[in-house]
């Protein structure tokens, strides 16, 4: 651990996962609103959707989600589109508010058994912490909803930056905003095309 005096952890897939998955959150709080799937389905479809979305499709980039509006309206195309996929002809709007809600809550989320003594064990050696995330705005409130922003002296958020990974910028303002060489910095991700 000592030669690195700052490490950024990527959020999703790295320090939290959807729990139980994102089909059975989805499937959770549409299914008072008369949503019928499998939790499997619509994770097949979500995981197609998120591919079209993530790689330049109908939404835009996620660092184009500034604000509330924004974020609103890119979630919405991407889960009327699972939706669609998976033949639901109901309320749309209202099965996409209560996923949008589902997702903005911690019970949404589950903090991997790994992370907390990670990041005090970093800590402890005298280690900075940040995250560096292809999110939306939510991800700092998420971060204190679920105790994790305690660890972190700076975050670095796509949709507030307005350019995500694998953008080399967003990198080189992380760098930036620490004052650490980038040699002495560690990035932790779990996705090699954006991460690496």
């Amino acid at each position: 651990m000592s030669r690195f005096r700052f490490v950024y952890f990527d959020a999703a897939g790295t320090l939290i996962s959807p729990h139980p998955s994102v089909g059975e959150v989805y499937l959770e709080a549409g299914a008072p609103l008369g949503l019928v799937s499998t939790p499997e389905g619509l994770n097949r479809a979500f995981a197609r959707a998120w591919m079209r979305y993530t790689q330049g499709g109908p939404g835009g980039p996620m660092s184009a989600v500034a604000d509330e509006a924004s974020t609103r309206r890119w979630w919405q195309g991407l889960v009327y589109e699972v939706l669609d996929e998976v033949g639901f002809q109901g309320d749309r709007e209202g099965v996409f508010e209560a996923c949008y809600a589902a997702f903005s809550s911690a019970k949404a989320w589950r903090i991997f058994e790994d992370t907390v003594p990670t990041l005090r064990a970093f800590r402890q050696a005298g280690v900075r912490l940040g995250v560096l995330s292809n999110w939306d705005h939510r991800l700092p409130p998420l971060l204190k909803t679920l105790d994790l922003a305690q660890y972190f002296e700076e975050l670095v958020v796509s949709a507030l930056e307005g350019v995500e990974k694998p953008d080399p910028a967003i990198f080189q303002r992380a760098i930036e905003r620490v004052g650490v060489r980038a040699e002495e910095i560690l990035y932790v991700g779990d996705h090699r095309h954006l991460d690496v």
